[in-house]
């Protein structure tokens, strides 16, 4: 605080009021800097989404099939068809799947699972959950594994997801390079032909605010690409985000897309203010 003595000589009387004046203003202009510089900074906070806190059976996979969703049935081909919504958590992301029971020990999924399978050799549906590599992302044990149009996977809040981590699965890795998937119904992929992820990005309301293409192959220009090692991609412009969602483009296609629907996701990296 700022302390003038105010002296009783006449003379000078006019000349230390200004001085308290100017005291007075100098006390107001350092309290209202202080103030100022007390105030919060806003602090940008970073996150990673990498799959290692699901926690996974001895099958070492999650895909709904705990029937822990949401149930429902449905009506199709003459049979009754129970259904599971279901979803697990890592992190700030909620990744949902469908899980559909048509009886006789036949199911089927769809949407995001989380997996710890590595095995690089094995073709076919039977090997499904695998990613091409030894390990996940960086190392780690798990992954997340993408199936099918229309996989979605949302924030607790608006983010902006920085990049992901993104390879191929074991079971379309063997389909693109020597056209087996274990049933015939894919061809080895020539020049010209290409597979990639549309990875889209939506705000708190549901507006979509961009997508990125993530090619898992890609044999056009004299390429012959097939992704076969974790690779980053980044999403910085889509902006701030709360729900991700996933679609499948090949050229290998008849009544639908030929080429097994799936990619292995790990690590992604994303900021909040």
């Amino acid at each position: 605080m700022c302390v003038i003595n105010l002296f009783t000589y006449n003379t000078d009387t006019m000349k230390i009021q200004k001085i308290r004046l100017f005291g007075g203003l100098l006390a107001f202009t350092l309290i209202g800097v202080f103030f100022t510089g007390c105030e919060p900074e806003e602090t940008v906070q970073t996150g990673m989404i990498t799959f290692e806190d699901v926690s996974l059976d001895s099958t070492g996979y999650w895909n709904g099939s705990d029937l822990s969703g949401t149930f429902s049935s449905y009506e199709k081909w003459g049979m009754t068809i129970n259904e599971y919504a279901g979803s697990f958590v890592s992190g700030a992301l909620t990744c949902y799947t469908i899980f559909d029971d048509y009886g006789y020990g036949s199911t089927s999924w769809t949407g995001i699972a989380c997996s710890n399978h590595t095995n690089m050799d094995s073709v076919g549906y039977t090997n499904q959950y695998s990613v091409y590599a030894s390990s996940g992302a960086n190392g780690s044990s798990q992954f997340g594994l993408v199936y099918s149009d229309g996989a979605s996977c949302r924030f607790k809040e608006s983010v902006t997801v920085k990049s992901l981590m993104i390879n191929n699965s074991t079971y379309a890795y063997w389909a693109l390079k020597d056209g087996n998937d274990g049933a015939g119904f894919v061809r080895q992929f020539a020049a010209g032909d290409y597979f990639y992820v549309t990875i889209t990005g939506y705000d708190s309301t549901g507006i979509e605010t961009g997508h990125v293409d993530a090619y898992l192959a890609d044999f056009r220009d004299g390429q012959t690409y097939i992704c076969d090692a974790w690779t980053e991609v980044s999403l910085t412009q889509l902006g701030q985000v709360e729900e991700l969602t996933f679609n499948f483009v090949s050229t290998d296609v008849g009544d639908c897309i030929n080429t097994p629907a799936y990619a292995c996701i790990d690590n992604l990296v994303y900021t909040k203010e």
